[in-house]
Protein backbone atom coordinates (compact mmCIF):
# COMPACT_ATOMS: atom_id res chain seq x y z
CA UNK A 1 0.00 0.00 0.00
CA UNK A 2 3.00 2.51 0.19
CA UNK A 3 3.40 2.38 -3.35
CA UNK A 4 -0.06 3.50 -3.57
CA UNK A 5 0.15 6.13 -1.26
CA UNK A 6 3.50 7.39 -2.89
CA UNK A 7 1.08 7.25 -6.06
CA UNK A 8 -1.52 9.23 -4.22
CA UNK A 9 0.83 11.93 -3.65
CA UNK A 10 2.12 12.38 -6.78
CA UNK A 11 -1.49 12.71 -8.50
CA UNK A 12 -1.43 15.73 -6.16
CA UNK A 13 1.66 17.49 -6.73
CA UNK A 14 0.23 20.75 -7.15
CA UNK A 15 -1.11 21.10 -3.78
CA UNK A 16 0.66 23.02 -1.24
CA UNK A 17 2.64 21.18 1.60
CA UNK A 18 0.46 22.42 4.08
CA UNK A 19 -2.96 20.61 1.82
CA UNK A 20 -0.93 17.83 1.49
CA UNK A 21 -0.27 17.51 5.26
CA UNK A 22 -3.85 17.95 5.70
CA UNK A 23 -5.03 15.02 3.40
CA UNK A 24 -2.30 12.20 5.24
CA UNK A 25 -3.57 13.40 8.40
CA UNK A 26 -7.13 13.18 7.09
CA UNK A 27 -6.19 9.52 5.45
CA UNK A 28 -4.15 8.28 8.30
CA UNK A 29 -7.04 9.65 10.57
CA UNK A 30 -10.17 7.54 8.86
CA UNK A 31 -7.87 4.21 8.60
CA UNK A 32 -6.64 4.29 12.40
CA UNK A 33 -10.42 4.80 13.30
CA UNK A 34 -11.54 1.96 10.84
CA UNK A 35 -8.71 -0.74 11.45
CA UNK A 36 -7.15 -0.03 15.10
CA UNK A 37 -9.78 -0.63 17.62
CA UNK A 38 -11.09 -3.66 16.41
CA UNK A 39 -7.54 -5.43 15.64
CA UNK A 40 -6.71 -4.42 19.35
CA UNK A 41 -9.77 -5.48 20.82
CA UNK A 42 -9.56 -9.03 19.00
CA UNK A 43 -5.73 -9.15 20.15
CA UNK A 44 -6.58 -8.65 23.49
CA UNK A 45 -9.46 -11.27 23.51
CA UNK A 46 -6.43 -13.28 22.26
CA UNK A 47 -4.59 -13.08 24.65
CA UNK A 48 -7.28 -13.81 27.27
CA UNK A 49 -8.28 -16.90 25.24
CA UNK A 50 -4.72 -17.81 25.21
CA UNK A 51 -4.00 -17.17 29.17
CA UNK A 52 -7.27 -18.19 30.61
CA UNK A 53 -6.28 -21.63 31.17
CA UNK A 54 -3.89 -20.98 34.07
CA UNK A 55 -6.88 -18.93 35.52
CA UNK A 56 -9.21 -21.81 35.08
CA UNK A 57 -6.68 -23.70 36.77
CA UNK A 58 -6.86 -21.71 40.16
CA UNK A 59 -10.68 -21.82 39.56
CA UNK A 60 -9.92 -25.82 40.16
CA UNK A 61 -10.07 -27.10 36.93
CA UNK A 62 -6.71 -28.82 37.26
CA UNK A 63 -8.98 -31.25 40.24
CA UNK A 64 -11.82 -31.21 39.01
CA UNK A 65 -10.46 -32.78 35.46
CA UNK A 66 -7.78 -35.28 37.32
CA UNK A 67 -5.51 -33.86 36.17
CA UNK A 68 -1.54 -35.21 37.71
CA UNK A 69 2.10 -34.86 37.76
CA UNK A 70 3.30 -32.69 34.43
CA UNK A 71 -0.12 -33.17 32.39
CA UNK A 72 -1.26 -29.07 33.18
CA UNK A 73 2.59 -28.21 32.23
CA UNK A 74 1.92 -29.84 28.58
CA UNK A 75 -1.45 -29.10 27.90
CA UNK A 76 0.34 -25.17 28.11
CA UNK A 77 3.31 -25.98 26.37
CA UNK A 78 0.72 -27.90 23.40
CA UNK A 79 -0.52 -24.77 22.22
CA UNK A 80 2.93 -23.38 21.14
CA UNK A 81 3.69 -26.68 19.38
CA UNK A 82 1.34 -25.03 16.47
CA UNK A 83 1.65 -21.15 17.03
CA UNK A 84 5.26 -21.59 15.99
CA UNK A 85 4.95 -23.22 13.13
CA UNK A 86 1.37 -21.97 11.45
CA UNK A 87 2.68 -18.41 11.27
CA UNK A 88 3.26 -18.46 7.52
CA UNK A 89 1.17 -20.55 6.69
CA UNK A 90 -1.53 -18.26 8.05
CA UNK A 91 0.11 -15.57 6.29
CA UNK A 92 -0.31 -17.47 3.06
CA UNK A 93 -4.07 -17.86 3.41
CA UNK A 94 -4.60 -14.31 4.42
CA UNK A 95 -3.30 -13.69 1.14
CA UNK A 96 -5.56 -15.80 -0.78
CA UNK A 97 -8.81 -14.75 1.02
CA UNK A 98 -8.18 -11.63 1.84
CA UNK A 99 -7.99 -9.72 5.38
CA UNK A 100 -11.63 -9.43 5.53
CA UNK A 101 -12.13 -13.47 5.36
CA UNK A 102 -9.35 -14.94 6.78
CA UNK A 103 -9.13 -12.37 10.15
CA UNK A 104 -12.60 -13.19 11.41
CA UNK A 105 -12.84 -16.90 10.44
CA UNK A 106 -9.47 -17.74 12.54
CA UNK A 107 -10.83 -15.69 15.34
CA UNK A 108 -13.94 -17.72 15.32
CA UNK A 109 -12.44 -20.98 15.04
CA UNK A 110 -9.92 -19.90 17.77
CA UNK A 111 -13.13 -18.57 20.38
CA UNK A 112 -15.14 -22.00 19.12
CA UNK A 113 -11.93 -23.92 20.37
CA UNK A 114 -11.59 -22.01 23.22
CA UNK A 115 -15.28 -22.97 24.34
CA UNK A 116 -14.41 -26.58 23.64
CA UNK A 117 -12.23 -26.20 26.51
CA UNK A 118 -14.93 -26.11 28.85
CA UNK A 119 -16.40 -29.29 27.33
CA UNK A 120 -12.47 -30.76 27.77
CA UNK A 121 -12.87 -33.93 30.66
CA UNK A 122 -9.45 -35.75 29.99
CA UNK A 123 -5.85 -34.99 29.47
CA UNK A 124 -5.84 -35.77 25.89
CA UNK A 125 -8.70 -33.94 24.66
CA UNK A 126 -7.48 -31.10 26.46
CA UNK A 127 -3.97 -31.20 24.25
CA UNK A 128 -5.41 -31.80 21.14
CA UNK A 129 -7.50 -28.53 22.00
CA UNK A 130 -4.67 -26.68 22.76
CA UNK A 131 -2.82 -27.70 19.21
CA UNK A 132 -5.61 -26.49 17.38
CA UNK A 133 -5.70 -23.49 19.15
CA UNK A 134 -2.17 -22.42 18.47
CA UNK A 135 -2.97 -23.47 14.66
CA UNK A 136 -5.68 -20.75 14.59
CA UNK A 137 -3.99 -17.84 16.55
CA UNK A 138 -1.07 -17.98 15.00
CA UNK A 139 -2.36 -16.05 12.33
CA UNK A 140 -3.34 -12.93 14.05
CA UNK A 141 -0.14 -11.22 14.96
CA UNK A 142 1.34 -11.63 11.34
CA UNK A 143 -1.75 -11.17 9.77
CA UNK A 144 -2.35 -7.85 11.47
CA UNK A 145 1.39 -7.00 11.04
CA UNK A 146 0.99 -7.94 6.62
CA UNK A 147 -2.55 -6.01 6.53
CA UNK A 148 -1.84 -2.86 8.08
CA UNK A 149 1.87 -2.51 5.67
CA UNK A 150 -0.48 -2.18 2.93
CA UNK A 151 -2.18 0.85 4.34
CA UNK A 152 0.92 2.13 5.82
CA UNK A 153 4.13 3.69 5.33
CA UNK A 154 7.28 2.09 7.30
CA UNK A 155 7.51 5.63 9.83
CA UNK A 156 3.69 4.63 9.85
CA UNK A 157 3.80 1.42 10.62
CA UNK A 158 5.93 0.74 13.72
CA UNK A 159 3.74 3.14 16.06
CA UNK A 160 0.43 1.22 14.93
CA UNK A 161 2.04 -2.13 15.69
CA UNK A 162 3.25 -0.63 18.84
CA UNK A 163 -0.46 0.32 19.75
CA UNK A 164 -1.20 -3.08 18.69
CA UNK A 165 0.69 -4.89 20.73
CA UNK A 166 0.20 -3.25 24.33
CA UNK A 167 -3.38 -3.89 23.64
CA UNK A 168 -2.20 -6.66 24.99
CA UNK A 169 -0.12 -5.61 28.10
CA UNK A 170 -3.88 -3.78 28.77
CA UNK A 171 -5.41 -7.43 27.98
CA UNK A 172 -3.12 -8.67 30.75
CA UNK A 173 -4.13 -5.83 33.32
CA UNK A 174 -7.89 -7.84 32.93
CA UNK A 175 -7.68 -11.00 32.54
CA UNK A 176 -7.47 -12.03 36.61
CA UNK A 177 -10.27 -9.90 37.75
CA UNK A 178 -12.43 -10.90 34.78
CA UNK A 179 -11.54 -14.76 35.30
CA UNK A 180 -12.31 -14.02 39.24
CA UNK A 181 -15.95 -12.61 38.27
CA UNK A 182 -16.67 -15.16 35.80
CA UNK A 183 -15.89 -18.21 38.39
CA UNK A 184 -18.67 -17.09 40.67
CA UNK A 185 -21.23 -17.84 38.39
CA UNK A 186 -23.34 -20.27 40.04
CA UNK A 187 -25.46 -21.76 37.42
CA UNK A 188 -25.22 -25.41 36.57
CA UNK A 189 -21.74 -25.63 35.24
CA UNK A 190 -18.37 -25.33 37.07
CA UNK A 191 -16.56 -21.80 37.80
CA UNK A 192 -13.88 -22.71 35.31
CA UNK A 193 -16.03 -23.92 32.19
CA UNK A 194 -17.76 -20.25 32.36
CA UNK A 195 -14.57 -18.31 31.95
CA UNK A 196 -13.55 -20.25 28.79
CA UNK A 197 -17.27 -20.35 27.57
CA UNK A 198 -17.77 -16.53 28.24
CA UNK A 199 -14.69 -14.76 27.47
CA UNK A 200 -14.77 -17.13 23.98
CA UNK A 201 -18.44 -15.74 23.11
CA UNK A 202 -16.95 -11.99 23.63
CA UNK A 203 -14.61 -13.06 21.04
CA UNK A 204 -17.13 -14.16 18.22
CA UNK A 205 -18.81 -11.09 18.92
CA UNK A 206 -15.86 -9.01 17.90
CA UNK A 207 -14.91 -11.10 14.83
CA UNK A 208 -18.54 -10.80 13.61
CA UNK A 209 -18.12 -6.96 14.08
Amino acid sequence: MSDKFENTQSRYKDFSADEEQRLTRSYLRKVDWRFLPICCAIYCTAIWDRNNIGNAKAAGMEAIIGLHGEQFSWIISAFFFTYIFCEIPSNIMLKRFGAKIWLPFIAVAWSVLCACMAAGKSYASLVVIRILLGIFEAGLVPGFIFFTSFWYTKRQLGPRISLFFSAGTFAGIWTGPLAAALQKIDTGLHGYQYIFIIEAVITVALAVI
